[in-house]
């Protein structure tokens, strides 16, 4: 992994160009326009209107939000998971809060940052990576670990002192955990069962967050080169069975690819793509056809983490300024795919 990939990833936990400074307060708003709190499944006759940011306003909340990232909806599509840095400075911590902004919760205080949430198919648990707060890097010690919803117990699925484990995301039928380790001599895509047993490689590379497939057969994942061996200057978007073959290349162009998502319908994955113009959110029919950005840079802000609801009306996703930008409202929206 070069300085700049190292530094890339970093960036997701501390401050830096991918995250405003501390000092700036980043307001949490959900781009819902006038849909319900709860969104319906749209039409097919009559596509959804463009959503529109708009603020609200969370009930519970104890204080600004800053640096929310990666959200995750529920399988009913009413709750988000995602990872900020509301009750300290240093540690994140995964929180959930409903779709309308109300109910914050937070769910894990460990004194570590607590990030990259996938719920479990059923709503009870949410998997985690958990690195050290003063090294968040793909190359320092980080876990995975699954949190109750209800009582709030977690429990650690990995316990590597020294390597890195991350990007966890849960099949859609329950019974595999995918993750990636980052580790020398360990690299790859890796599944476990939910209580951490049946360990196992299925790949060898860079195959870093990796999403699942809604049939659970094949795993859509961004990377600098794969197999072993390969390597490339941007990353891109990769498609893998679950055995570890019929391995595609999804995205060809210059930039950086990567946080893929993949429809519950099956025929579309949402991604973010970083190019000169900035980072945007783009969707691609699940073959690679079909691209396009849904997200617009003139706004000032950088978009990433798409998330899909259940009925694949909406899109969660993070936005933080670029650089360039001081106006901008950072935060966590929601939007429809169009």
């Amino acid at each position: 992994m070069t300085p700049r990939d190292r530094g890339r990833l970093e960036s997701l936990l501390r401050s830096g160009p991918r995250w405003p400074s501390l000092g700036l307060v980043v307001a949490f708003t959900l781009a819902i326009g006038c849909a319900e709190p709860v969104p319906s499944v749209p039409s097919p006759t009559s596509p959804p209107s463009p959503a529109t940011p708009s603020p609200a306003s969370p009930a519970s909340a104890r204080g600004p939000i800053q640096q929310n990232q990666s959200p995750a909806l529920d399988g009913s599509a009413t709750t988000i998971a995602f990872s900020a840095r509301i009750d300290s400075p240093t540690d994140g911590d995964i929180y959930t809060v409903r779709i309308d902004g109300r109910n914050l919760r937070r769910l894990t205080s460990s004194p570590a940052n607590e990030y990259s949430a996938s719920w479990s198919p059923d709503g009870r648990e949410i998997v985690f990576r958990s690195a050290p707060s003063s090294d968040a890097s793909e190359q320092g010690p980080s876990n995975i670990a699954v949190v109750n919803v209800a009582d709030l117990k977690t429990t650690f699925l990995t316990h590597d002192a020294k390597l890195g484990n991350w990007s966890p995301a849960w099949s859609p039928t329950g019974d595999w955990i995918a993750y990636y380790s980052g580790g020398v001599g360990r690299l790859g895509l890796y599944l476990m069962r939910p209580d951490g047993s049946g360990n196992h490689r299925i790949a060898e590379g860079d195959a870093e967050y990796p999403a699942w497939s809604p049939d659970g057969r094949r795993l859509v994942f961004m990377s600098l080169g794969f197999p072993a061996g390969s390597s490339s200057s941007d990353y891109d978007i990769y498609v893998v069975g679950a055995d570890g073959r019929n391995l595609q290349r999804l995205t060809q162009l210059s930039g950086e690819d990567g946080w893929p998502a993949w429809s519950h319908d099956g025929t579309r994955i949402a991604y973010a793509r970083m190019n000169d113009t900035g980072e945007e959110i783009h969707v691609m029919t699940a073959d690679g056809r079909e691209d396009r950005a849904i997200t617009d840079p003139s706004d000032g802000l950088a978009h990433s983490y798409p998330n899909w609801s259940a009925n694949d009306g909406y899109l969660a996703y993070s936005a933080y300024p670029q650089e360039d930008s001081s106006t901008a409202a950072g935060g966590m929206y929601v939007m429809h795919p169009d």
